[in-house]
């Protein structure tokens, strides 16, 4: 009798992954170059702890969440040079591919370059650099991660992002990136790099949850056929951040919700983000909600649904990078604050 359940329990799960599979398979936006990308990315990001240092991965851990994503459907990764994964992403991803008899097409991989790589000559290299990390032959989608330079020492820099546009580009031409775009640019920016390119950009990645919802930025950017990727989807509601404005998870309005479409609140939040066309990066080394995220295809809220979500904004940034606010390409709105608080943001970030 318990054979026959646990035979059971395991069509059940097959069935749950080969569904979650197929569904994803099919999920994609037109990208303006002709390509597509997938809808979901898995992030890799794994934060910081509360000093400021990013958080590294242990014994494999992230390596074995890109296998476990790719396995239960996910077609997307994204990863960045800065966050000091692309190894163990590249790990994640072979084990797959050997495990899985799969293809590399099988999988869309998105990195970025780093401030300190801007120079137009030291674009490519970067690159190569972060697909030898990722034991890749070319990547999907490469992305310029801030419109901002900086040296190697950490002194601003005067290059200009058009210029590392112009790396950028080659990147395309050399076939060593299929698609390329940007990332935490303002609307500005978009619309000078959008002027002033001989590839246009094909992605933006900024960051898009019900607490900065981005409708300017983003209406520009799908009038003009960019895709928006959207971190932080849960942004301070899950109740990270002390100083993080409602709505909380508890919020009437999010459990409304939850009861109403039998999901969860973090499954809300991210059906909110592929209702408006976005592609979603949730992040989790955790099997369980690695699931669950994906599982989100299966309903849709309705457009006054979400309106209300998008209600709650009041343009919160999880992050909104203080240690850069001198920098002349700074691309977010700056606040009060002291030179003494700038300093500190600094020191903490460098330690």
């Amino acid at each position: 009798m318990r054979s026959a359940v646990r035979t059971d329990v395991r069509r059940i799960c097959l069935l749950i992954v080969t569904t979650l599979s197929a569904v994803s398979a099919v999920l994609t936006y037109p990208l303006n170059d002709g390509g597509e990308i997938p809808a979901i990315a898995l992030g890799t990001s794994l934060g910081h702890t509360a000093d400021g240092r990013r958080i590294l991965s242990v014994n494999h851990s992230l390596a074995r969440a890109v296998q476990w994503a790719l396995e239960v459907g996910y077609k997307h990764i994204d990863t960045a040079a800065i966050y000091q994964a692309e190894e163990e992403v590249g790990l994640g991803i072979q084990n797959y591919l050997r495990d899985n008899n799969a293809s590399r097409d099988d999988v869309y991989v998105t990195t970025k370059l780093w401030n300190t790589d801007h120079e137009v000559d030291a674009v490519v290299p970067a690159l190569r650099k972060s697909l030898a990390d990722l034991r890749l032959d070319y990547i999907d989608l490469y992305l310029m991660h801030y419109p901002m330079a900086y040296t190697k020492n950490g002194s601003i820099s005067d290059t200009d992002y058009l210029e590392t546009w112009r790396g950028i580009e080659t990147t395309k031409d050399t076939k060593l990136a299929r698609s390329i775009g940007v990332s935490n640019f303002n609307i500005t920016q978009m619309k000078r790099l959008w002027d002033h390119s001989r590839i246009k950009p094909a992605v933006l990645q900024i960051e898009v949850n019900p607490t900065i919802t981005q409708s300017e930025l983003i209406e520009w950017c799908q009038e003009n056929g960019v895709v928006v990727m959207a971190y932080s989807p849960f942004g301070g509601i899950l109740g990270r951040s002390d100083d993080a404005p409602e709505p909380r998870a508890d919020h009437p309005v999010l459990v409304g919700l939850s009861e109403k479409y039998h999901k969860t609140v973090p499954q809300i939040l991210l059906r909110y983000l592929l209702d408006r066309k976005l592609v979603p990066i949730p992040r989790s080394t955790n099997k369980d909600r690695i699931i669950q995220n994906l599982n989100i295809l299966d309903f849709s809220l309705t457009p006054e649904e979400v309106e209300t979500l998008s209600s709650f904004n009041s343009n919160y940034r999880v992050r909104d990078r203080k240690k850069w606010y001198l920098h002349p390409h700074y691309p977010y709105e700056k606040k009060n604050v002291t030179e003494e608080d700038i300093k500190k943001a600094f020191i903490i970030s460098n330690e």
